[in-house]
């Protein structure tokens, strides 16, 4: 996907993030990019991401809803979905 198809220009983060699976069930994840459309996340070998879920950024206080977009290994691109 070229940055001209991208809703808004990606920035590199090296953070933590939390996805939530249901009411209490949590994986933590790193965040390696972030646009204001989605972002490219990692998990730890063996982890799987289902096709939506909720990822909280370090940076917000409130989780925001995500579609698995692609996998590559344990890399992972998410699009953020309007709640």
């Amino acid at each position: 996907m070229s940055e001209l198809s991208r809703r808004g220009r990606r920035a590199n983060l090296n953070e933590t993030g939390t996805i939530k699976l249901g009411m209490f069930k949590r994986m933590i994840c790193d965040i390696r990019d972030v646009s204001p459309g989605g972002a490219r996340i990692m998990l730890a070998e063996g982890d799987e991401l289902p096709a939506e879920f909720k990822l909280r950024l370090p940076v917000s206080k409130h989780p925001r809803k995500c579609l698995r977009r692609w996998q590559s290994g344990n890399e992972y691109g998410v699009e953020f979905l309007l709640d």
